[in-house]
C-alpha cells in the first residue's frame, strides 16, 4: 500500500477525458455536460491545449437568454472561463483534496504543459481517501 503523501493525481484522474471545443456552443455543450454527468468540462483550442474551463453554472444565463428569445446560441469561447485552476499528473492527492476541500471547482483538469491529459474530480479523490482509509 502507498502512504497517502506519495500517491499522485495520475493513480486516481479520468485519462479518458470529456473536453469542450472553444468553438461549440453552448446549448451542445450542456447536452454534453448532462450526458457526461459532469458539472464543468475543460475548454481546448483545436491542438489540445487547455485555454478555459466552463460550467453548468457559467453556461445557464446565456442559454437561458438564449433560449428565452429563441435566437443562436453564443459560443463556449465568449462565456468559458479563461483563469483555470489546474493540476499536474505528478501532484499530490493530499495537496489537491486540500484544494478542493475550499470553494474550488468539483473538476480539475490535468495538464502536461499546456496539453490536457485528463480530469480529475471530487468523487475521485474520494475514492484515492477512502482507499487509504481502508487500508489503515
Amino acid at each position: 500500500m502507498q502512504a497517502l503523501h506519495k500517491i499522485q493525481v495520475t493513480d486516481y484522474m479520468s485519462h479518458d477525458t470529456y473536453h469542450i471545443l472553444e468553438t461549440q456552443d453552448i446549448a451542445q455543450a450542456a447536452k454534453a455536460l448532462r450526458e457526461h454527468r459532469l458539472p464543468g468540462a475543460p475548454v481546448t483550442n483545436a491542438q489540445g491545449e487547455l485555454i478555459g474551463f466552463v460550467s453548468e453554472h457559467d453556461l445557464l444565463r446565456q442559454l437561458l437568454q438564449s433560449s428565452y428569445h429563441c435566437d443562436s446560441a453564443a459560443k463556449i469561447g465568449t462565456v468559458m472561463q479563461t483563469q483555470v485552476v489546474s493540476v499536474k499528473p505528478s501532484d499530490s492527492i493530499i495537496e489537491v483534496a486540500e484544494m478542493m476541500s475550499g470553494d474550488k471547482p468539483k473538476v480539475y483538469p490535468v495538464v502536461e504543459g499546456k496539453k490536457l491529459v485528463g480530469i480529475i474530480t471530487r468523487r475521485d479523490i474520494l475514492n484515492a481517501l477512502l482507499a487509504n482509509r481502508q487500508n489503515c
